[in-house]
């Protein structure tokens, strides 16, 4: 098994790959979500390990069928499969970086609307608002 790629070995018949992946750079959320992604096209198998993740992915389709003239093998998905990591990723980070901020403005989405029996915690000319990062604005009906 070997491969261009890093820390990745392919078997003979290009249709499946081990892939080493550090704990340090990619959450196990992240790997998840990237295999999602590929499920319709790959399989995978993903078994933890001390320091990394060691990720199996494979062809669902390994020779061409009516519906399936043509098969890619394993090697031509890496380069995507690598980007979609490291998408996953980013995508985890910003999440929880910014899920304060969403949480808050979805309560006082909700409390404006009258939907929420209490109130949520704080007011609304909070430092959130005073930031400018969120202005809800209230009308009145006439």
């Amino acid at each position: 098994m070997t491969s261009a790629f890093e820390h990745v070995e392919v078997d003979a018949e290009h249709s499946k790959a081990l892939v080493c992946i550090d704990k340090k750079i990619y959450s196990k959320a992240a790997i998840l979500r990237a295999c999602y992604w590929f499920s319709g096209d790959l399989w995978s198998d993903l078994k933890e390990k001390d320091e990394s993740f060691a990720l199996t992915v494979g062809l669902l389709v390994t020779s061409p069928t009516l519906s399936h003239p043509t098969v890619k093998k394993i090697d031509e998905w890496l380069p995507q499969i690598f980007n979609t990591l490291s998408d996953s990723q980013l995508r985890v980070e910003i999440q929880a970086e910014t899920a304060s901020i969403r949480e808050l403005i979805i309560a006082k989405a909700f409390a404006e609307s009258g939907i929420l029996e209490d109130s949520p915690p704080g007011t609304f000319t909070d430092p959130v608002e005073s930031k400018n990062l969120v202005k809800i604005a209230t009308t009145t009906s006439k």
